[in-house]
């Protein structure tokens, strides 16, 4: 962490969408005892989801996003359709964007169109973009591999010119955000233009063997190839009405010989010859596989959850888009972004905030994404020992919070917020004996998991003090990032208490290091307990240190370090604990929502999750303005949704532990629990129907019964055979591999509810969270409030949230630096400015399409005024205008919201 029901109701093309609470049919269930898991048509379903432009969109920190699992393109209109690309390999941290794509015809793609739409299709992965019925540009991606492709559709008469340009930015100021050895080779460009197409290339003598080419060619249609100058290249294409662009962001790290440029001209030779229709299809059938794993609906509450839920799939799709690199998705810079090579916190991957991103992946049954994120630690394991020795003097394994691609700790030992940070080789080693809880891959907790469990375990015992009375404690730490140097932090404390047990536990399984047991069960039978206060958990022994971060530490036990929660016999401390933490909802990496989960906090969880929204979704994308994370707050909106539905931490299966109390909630879910089981339940009415479990290796399921002491019993789905029938409030019984069972109650078994098949009904319009100002999706025709987060600000522009005055959406920016400029485009017939006024305020000028408009007095006397129109214009034409607000003062300049008349 850096320092600081089915159906919604869908209205047509340009209306608001307004979603209805979930149809309640509480008669029917979903259950498929075949399949073992819910009856799905994800494609109609995942429609429902699909984020909707209904008018062009500008504006590149709002464009919607599309990719390959490797190769990501954030698309918008500017002088045609244009994107920026990443590649997840492409840099050190995927610290420096790949480039600028730019198709443009003469006339325009969007000339005299009079009906719009774009459409990311989730189910697909495709981003679609629609002029009239005469012009479809599809973005896609050959899965797989480095490549995307632009499908053009043009039946329009007259188009006499077709562009594509491939362009870089100036990189002659290029700073090192991504620490990488050479800043001359990646401020050194190249380009090419030939028979086979157009590239351009940096960092080709990268030592670290990264760099790339991001290069072009065509399918379809004649072209020709130009150098514009080294960073801008071009293809020339012969105007036709059915041709596709192909491009790569072709890595050294994944080309042979490290040659990016001879693997950019193979792949796309290799993607021209399998072709469009044929790559379409599987690309297409690569994200429908990927939807399948899983289920997940979290509806009704107004319309509220259900939109929560359109995040959950929007989320996923993103870091799975740019998740299945040899790197990890990271956190700031992902494979999506529109800021050039700009970036923050890029010189590692700081793992506080890569387990945000990750962490939900295992119960949504896609293992291989979290290999991703754990590889890059196990892949390092020999360069971590090798420093742990130099730094500790010890044969035993410390891994460093930010740590970059290659195991190195500069970010972590030049930093005082994370020199002293002992636990995150702890939460590296648990995440990998995860990885083998869901996959029962015993090579892999043999070979990997085991050896870092090992290590760890081994540097716990050597650093650890021991007492007058033999106690072991910590005697000097971080509690994480936020205090510093302090005894018994209770991160370390809590890392013991859950690592120790499982190095016992697989160390007799594996039959190996009988002699290092007794030395940690020494440890853990005599390890202080954890510091208290007042009924609470306390981030390190007293007296409190110095703050020196947001985070709340002491709550870490609930999540993610699992060792406490719904039904330990610390769960009130546990909750006061939770009641109390300092920092609530304090950034755009809290995980207060997971924690409220764990602890059976249903309406607190789903509160949490709307309120994340409301503080940091604000872009119509799902993406946010927050320079201090970009994809944390996606991955912890996974995590707690999944934990709401199902938690299996404990090795105990336990269904909707933490479901909104709302009668109208509609859940459902297909998820995987730890020992391999696929789960499904639903719940409508308040009311549970049914547990179903497909056993994928023959692990004994336990289960909490999920209507306190009601008779369930346990039937065996292929014969109909009841194994077990029980009142008690947990139960356990043996499965199968394959084998499908369903806990049902007794007085109402499965079987009393009608068969139903879960469908959707296409989105066709923007989506707007309740008491926020969170959208999903634009409509035709701009208007009413606009949050200020959807302008774009210059660096001395600072948001505020939380500012509890009254402003719209509780936010605002403001400056105190002369000259700063904050604009904003819209389309209507009048604009209304909205800010405070206050004494401590000052001037503004206002311009509108580059015209000076007024100066703007902010100050006022008495109490401070909120909601204020302070600057309105009216009787424009109907088109495209931009405001622009200028800072004139070193008091405060603000902007809270516009109100736009279409």
């Amino acid at each position: 962490m850096r320092l600081f029901r089915l159906l919604p109701t869908a209205v047509l093309v340009g209306a608001s969408l307004t979603i209805s609470p979930a149809l309640a049919a509480p008669g029917d269930a979903a259950f498929s005892s075949s399949a073992g898991r819910l009856d799905v048509d994800h494609a109609s379903y995942l429609s429902k989801h699909d984020v909707v432009y209904n008018r062009p969109n500008s504006n590149p920190d709002h464009g919607l996003t599309v990719g390959n699992g490797r190769t990501g393109a954030m698309v918008w209109q500017s002088g045609g359709l244009t994107m920026q690309v990443s590649n997840v390999d492409a840099s050190q941290q995927t610290a420096f964007g790949a480039g600028v794509v730019t198709l443009a015809t003469t006339p325009a793609m969007d000339a005299g169109h009079s009906t719009y739409q774009q459409r990311l299709s989730l189910h697909d992965g495709t981003l679609t973009t629609k002029y009239d019925n005469d012009r479809t540009v599809t973005v896609m991606g050959q899965p797989g591999s480095e490549v995307m492709g632009i499908h053009v559709q043009d039946s329009r008469s007259g188009v006499s010119a077709v562009t594509l340009e491939l362009s870089l930015w100036d990189v002659a100021n290029l700073g090192n955000s991504g620490d990488v050895p050479d800043m001359t080779t990646w401020r050194t460009v190249s380009s090419y233009a030939d028979s086979t197409g157009a590239g351009i290339s940096r960092g080709q003598t990268d030592a670290q063997r990264f760099g790339y080419t991001l290069a072009a060619t065509v399918e379809g249609t004649g072209y020709t190839a130009s150098v514009v100058n080294n960073s801008r290249v071009r293809l020339s294409i012969t105007p036709s009405s059915s041709y596709t662009v192909w491009f790569t962001v072709s890595t050294r790290l994944n080309a042979p010989n490290n040659n990016s440029i001879t693997q950019a001209r193979t792949a796309l030779n290799a993607v021209k010859a399998t072709g469009y229709n044929t790559t379409y299809n599987n690309y297409r059938a690569w994200w429908n596989s990927f939807w399948d794993k899983s289920f997940v609906q979290y509806g009704g509450v107004n319309g509220e959850a259900d939109y929560l839920e359109n995040v959950y799939y929007l989320s996923t799709y993103l870091i799975a888009a740019g998740g299945y690199g040899n790197y990890p998705f990271h956190f700031i810079n992902g494979v999506f972004r529109a800021t050039g090579d700009s970036t923050k916190w890029s010189n590692a991957y700081w793992y506080w905030n890569q387990r945000d991103v990750y962490n939900s992946f295992l119960a949504s049954n896609h293992v291989d994404l979290m290999n991703t994120f754990n590889n890059l630690y196990s892949r390092n394991y020999n360069a971590l020992k090798a420093y742990t020795q130099t730094r500790y003097g010890m044969d035993a394994l410390w891994v460093p919070e930010t740590m970059g691609w290659d195991g190195n700790a500069r970010g972590t030992v030049n930093s005082d917020f994370t020199k002293n940070v002992l636990s995150t080789g702890y939460e590296a080693a648990f995440n990998m004996y995860l990885q083998y809880r869901y996959t029962n891959d015993t090579d892999y907790l043999r070979n990997v998991a085991y050896p870092y469990i090992r290590e760890v375990a081994k540097f716990y015992s050597r650093t650890l003090s021991v007492d007058g009375n033999g106690q072991y404690y910590m005697a000097n730490s971080h509690a994480h990032e936020t205090y510093w140097n302090v005894r018994n932090a209770i991160t370390d404390l809590a890392a013991v208490r859950s690592l120790f047990p499982i190095a016992l536990q697989v160390s007799q399984q594996l039959g190996v290091d009988a002699n290092l047991r007794p030395q940690w069960q020494q440890v853990l039978n005599n390890l202080v307990p954890y510091p208290q206060q007042n009924g609470a958990y306390l981030a390190h022994q007293p007296p409190l240190s110095q703050t020196r971060n947001g985070e709340n530490v002491a709550a870490e036990l609930i999540w993610p370090y699992n060792v406490t929660g719904i039904g330990f016999p610390d769960h009130q401390t546990a909750l006061n604990t939770w009641n109390t933490r300092p920092f609530p909802y304090g950034n755009v990496w809290a995980n207060d929502a997971v924690q409220a989960a764990r602890l059976g906090l249903g309406d607190q969880t789903f509160s949490g999750m709307k309120r994340m929204l409301q503080q940091y979704q604000n872009y119509p994308n799902g993406f946010t303005n927050n320079t201090n994370g970009v994809f944390e707050y996606h991955g912890v909106h996974l995590s707690a949704m999944n934990e709401a539905l199902l938690q299996s931490y404990n090795d105990k299966i336990r269904v909707f532990p933490a479901a909104p109390a709302s009668s109208s909630f509609v859940g459902r879910f297909t998820l995987l629990a730890k020992n391999g089981f696929l789960v499904s339940s639903e719940r409508e009415a308040n009311e549970t129907k049914y547990v179903g479990l497909r056993s994928q290796w023959g692990a004994t399921a336990q289960v909490v019964n999920p209507w306190g002491t009601q008779q369930v019993r346990v039937r065996r789905t292929s014969d109909n055979a009841v194994l077990l029938t029980t009142s008690a409030a947990e139960f356990q019984f043996a499965t199968a591999t394959g084998g499908t069972y369903v806990v049902e109650r007794t007085a109402k078994p499965l079987t009393s509810y009608a068969t139903t098949r879960l469908t959707g009904s296409r989105n066709q319009g923007a989506k707007s969270l309740s008491g926020t100002a969170s959208t999903l999706g634009l409509n035709a025709t701009g208007g009413g409030l606009v949050n200020n987060t959807e302008g774009s600000y210059d660096t001395n522009w600072h948001l505020t949230t939380n500012r509890g005055y009254g402003d719209y959406n509780d936010d605002a920016h403001h400056s105190t630096t002369v000259n700063a400029a904050a604009t904003y485009t819209f389309t209507g017939t009048a604009i209304e400015y909205i800010s405070e006024r206050n004494g401590d305020m000052g001037t503004v000028d206002v311009y509108l399409d580059n015209a000076f408009q007024a100066t703007v007095d902010l100050r006022a006397s008495g109490a401070r005024q909120v909601q204020q129109v302070v600057w309105q214009k009216s009787g424009l034409t109907r088109a495209q205008h931009t405001i622009r607000v200028v800072n004139r003062s070193t008091s405060v300049g603000m902007i809270d919201a516009y109100r736009i008349t279409p």
